[in-house]
């Protein structure tokens, strides 16, 4: 310990010889010196420098006693002054490199005493460079003292053993993969809470440990992004793509210039970033992003790097309703506009991120094309929707302010807000749009189209426009079981057969399970269609989200429910009830919540937010901003749901 004398601010002689007092070094020292041929003045020296002839020195102890400190107590405050005195030293001291690798030599027993290892390991945290492959060995062998070791000690061990940093960086990944929080941010397609969630989630402790461990070093950052890849072929999970995008926004903020020069593609990724951040694209960001495009050298193009960093939900789902944008600023001059080329880089950067898990699996070395009856058909079809989107609303405006100066026992007559909204909605609905065969082949094969779609249909929860979801929504839930791989859709889509994995059938009407009241296990999605499955998923909480967030919309929902339906049998009757009723949100619930988990979940949400709806409706009457035209029949229908939600819903998560 009394190395760390060295180097200290007030030593009056650097290059005086210490001595040594314990050890096979303090014995040699107490011999040469006794040899001087002067051992009554050594002696002298010896206690003067040491502290033997300090007045009251020898007295001191029964002071103490008397004073009632135990030696133990005398002893532990020694200790605890003389740590603390070495821990400022070595923080503070201006040691130089040599110095503190003698100092280093001299105390790195240490690290093998709990708890004095905390001072080798300060030392090593401030001259990583020291660690010596005895000291790497000893650290690598104790878990416990690898876990309290400074980020800056494990990355200096982590160069010289990429199998360690790969033990340790795995679980971090996993850990950010698992997350619920996080994938419930990366669910949200639209609305307050996505804009919540793109700047929220980079607070999430699994990223920032992440981040903390790579930051600054060009090597461990590359075989980090390599394991990326590698767990995206394994697992294909959205979150992955997230987690490439979020290193690099890290990277940026930590000013990590060398990681940022190395990666070629953080560029265009910290492009997209501040667009997800905005929850906006302008033009100046997508001439930037042509512009690196343009300035790649089509020689060394990362294609698997470029569509991994695509594929991040946040990406694909600020992309699609920048789509959908420019879709509603073309609609009303859609003969003469010249903004249709707008659309195909968003679109053609969606359609990359949808191949990362094949391009870096098959180490693809080209890009997807963009699919082209999405420009040829679909837009067009979109266009005809949104049309009708905007006069709708117009007319649902007029409407508005014509039954403004009507009575409050008037509303309540005409059912209130829900009933006027619901008027609104039949109207589009008898308009005759609907989607063509040929719209629905493209839904079923292309995602681009879906993410479009979806987040069109957010749009018009926010409008209160049920008549357009219940065009659309039919459509989805027949095309899901293809969508995910289970099987074709059988009539109306409500039933189908087992998948390969053995999902023997899905509860229905006439089959509820086994004999136990048991619910079958969740069937399996093959790792080609997780994508799309992460996107139902995301439809369906995103769908429940803006349905919470949209005043009004509940009731509207609650008030398109048939007014004849007697609820007042037994369980079998009840659930035929449920399935009987033909309300397209409704069959839409029920089909997500019978194969994801993530739709229970959902449907769990839509029903508690119903239920705080019929409740203000009771307190307050339409003063709560909610009218219900039949709050029993809505109570006994939320009764009748929940329960045949617990009884046939997927409860286990499907991967």
């Amino acid at each position: 310990m009394d190395e760390m004398n060295n180097g200290h601010d007030g030593q009056q002689d650097r290059h005086r010889q210490h001595t040594s007092l314990v050890g096979s070094a303090g014995r040699e020292r107490i011999k040469q010196l006794m040899s001087l041929g002067k051992p009554r003045q050594a002696i002298l020296e010896f206690s003067k420098e040491n502290g033997l002839e300090i007045p009251a020195a020898k007295t001191i102890y029964g002071l103490l006693d008397s004073l009632g400190y135990t030696r133990w107590s005398i002893h532990s405050s020694v200790l605890d002054a003389t740590i603390l005195a070495a821990q400022a030293q070595i923080q503070n001291g201006n040691m130089t490199t040599e110095e503190s690798a003698r100092l280093l030599n001299s105390i790195k027993s240490y690290l093998a005493i709990r708890s004095l290892q905390h001072l080798p390991l300060m030392l090593i945290a401030k001259h990583p460079s020291l660690i010596t492959p005895d000291i790497r060995d000893m650290i690598r062998s104790d878990a416990d003292l690898y876990s309290s070791c400074a980020i800056k000690i494990k990355q200096e061990l982590w160069r010289h053993d990429e199998a360690l940093f790969r033990q340790s960086m795995l679980p971090l990944i996993h850990g950010y993969v698992g997350s619920e929080q996080l994938k419930n941010m990366s669910r949200e397609i639209s609305g307050i809470r996505a804009r919540e969630s793109a700047r929220e989630h980079r607070n999430n402790g699994a990223f920032r440990e992440i981040a903390f461990a790579v930051d600054g070093d060009v090597r461990l950052y590359m075989l980090t992004l390599a394991m990326i890849r590698e767990e995206l072929v394994k697992t294909n999970d959205p979150s992955l793509g997230a987690l490439r995008m979020d290193l690099v926004s890290a990277m940026y903020s930590s000013n990590a210039v060398d990681i940022i020069r190395d990666d070629i593609c953080s560029p265009v990724a910290r492009l997209l970033d501040l667009c997800v951040a905005k929850q906006a694209m302008d033009e100046s960001r997508v001439q930037e992003i042509r512009n690196y495009f343009d300035g790649i050298d089509s020689d060394v193009v990362p294609f698997g790097e470029i569509s991994l960093i695509f594929s991040s939900p946040y990406t694909r789902h600020l992309l699609a309703q920048h789509i959908l944008s420019t879709l509603e600023e073309i609609a009303p001059n859609a003969e003469v506009s010249t903004r249709y080329d707008d659309l195909k880089l968003p679109g053609t950067i969606i359609t990359i991120g949808l191949s990362a898990f094949a391009t870096i699996k098959d180490d693809l070395q080209k890009f997807p094309s963009l699919d082209r009856r999405i420009s040829r058909e679909f837009y067009r079809t979109m266009i005809e929707f949104i049309r009708a989107s905007q006069r709708r609303d117009l007319s649902a405006n007029v409407h508005d302010q014509q039954r403004a100066g009507i009575g409050r026992s008037q509303l309540h007559r005409a059912g209130g807000v829900g009933a006027s909204a619901a008027v609104s909605a039949s109207a589009s609905e008898e308009s005759g749009l609907c989607p063509t065969a040929s719209d629905i082949n493209i839904l079923t094969e292309l995602e681009l189209a879906r993410q479009v779609v979806y987040a069109y249909l957010l749009r018009r929860v926010a409008s209160l426009d049920l008549g357009m979801l219940n065009v659309w929504l039919p459509e989805i839930r027949r095309i899901i079981p293809r969508l995910l791989g289970l099987s074709k859709e059988n009539g109306d889509g409500t039933n189908f057969s087992s998948s390969a994995a053995g999902f023997a059938s899905l509860p229905n009407a006439s089959n509820t399970g086994s004999s136990d009241d048991t619910l079958p296990a969740p069937p399996s999605i093959s790792l080609s269609l997780r994508v799309f499955a992460f996107e139902v998923d995301s439809f369906a909480q995103s769908l429940v989200t803006h349905i919470v967030e949209t005043r009004g919309m509940a009731a509207v929902i609650l008030n398109s429910l048939p007014s004849d339906i007697d609820f007042d049998g037994g369980g079998s009757a009840k659930q035929s009830c449920i399935e009987s009723i033909q309300t397209p949100i409704v069959q839409f619930f029920n089909q997500v919540a019978r194969i994801r988990h993530c739709g229970h979940e959902q449907v769990v949400r839509f029903l508690t937010h119903c239920t705080a709806v019929v409740a203000a409706e009771f307190s307050h009457g339409f003063a709560s901003g909610f009218a219900l035209a039949n709050k029993e029949s809505a109570i006994c229908f939320i009764h009748a749901y929940t329960e045949y939600a617990a009884a046939h819903f997927v409860v286990d998560p499907l991967f």
